[in-house]
């Protein structure tokens, strides 16, 4: 078993390195922070946790200041109510594609340069989420006994969006992005970028 495992981690490796050959595959690693719309349930009276939300991302260079790549994510949210009796658990496990517009040379042909090593770049991101959504309450029957009940639900949901981001390269390997919009989970998104 350990000689298959080895085996499949080298040749993810070889063909990652045959794959990035011109370092023209970025890897983003990101935390989407303010959630909105359906990854967000605001219900009166509970008391709301968030689980710590990510995104990674990995894009290749298609044409010159276009990429394409896919990326895989997590959200999800906790609420609690009927004094502790009662939980409702929201997870989101998101899978899709995304295609991504460089700024910069487009921005230097209207005479607006960004300087500093910083990338602009705007994305449009398509796919699916996963929702699974457990609800959990114990509350007392005729004789005052505790009753458990659960119920667990999942739907697949359309996730449709667009993001405008900027990246700063402390070298040609790594730096810091971050994106505002409506496609990974949360209004503002910060994390680091790796140049493979």
């Amino acid at each position: 078993m350990k000689i298959k495992t080895l085996v499949a981690i080298l040749l993810c490796t070889l063909s990652l390195n045959s794959f990035a050959q011109n370092n023209d595959l970025r890897l983003n690693i990101g935390i989407p922070l303010g959630k909105y719309g359906k990854f967000d349930h605001n219900f009166a009276g509970s008391d709301e946790s968030n689980h710590p939300s990510i995104l990674i991302q990995l894009e290749k260079e298609w044409q010159d200041n276009l990429s394409i790549g896919a990326y895989i994510g997590y959200a999800g949210q906790k609420h609690e109510y009927d004094f502790g009796h009662s939980e409702t658990n929201y997870n989101y496990y998101r899978l899709g594609s995304v295609l991504t517009y460089e700024l910069n040379d487009w921005l230097s042909g209207m005479n607006i340069s960004t300087g500093y090593d910083v990338d602009l770049y705007t994305s449009v991101k398509a796919g699916i989420s996963w929702e699974h959504k457990k609800y959990e309450n114990v509350s007392p029957n005729s004789s005052s006994n505790a009753v458990y009940s659960d119920n667990t639900s999942n739907d697949l949901l359309f996730d449709l969006g667009v993001v405008l981001g900027a990246r700063y390269h402390f070298s040609n390997q790594f730096g810091l992005f971050t994106e505002l919009g409506w496609a990974n989970a949360g209004f503002l998104t910060i994390g680091t970028s790796f140049t493979l």
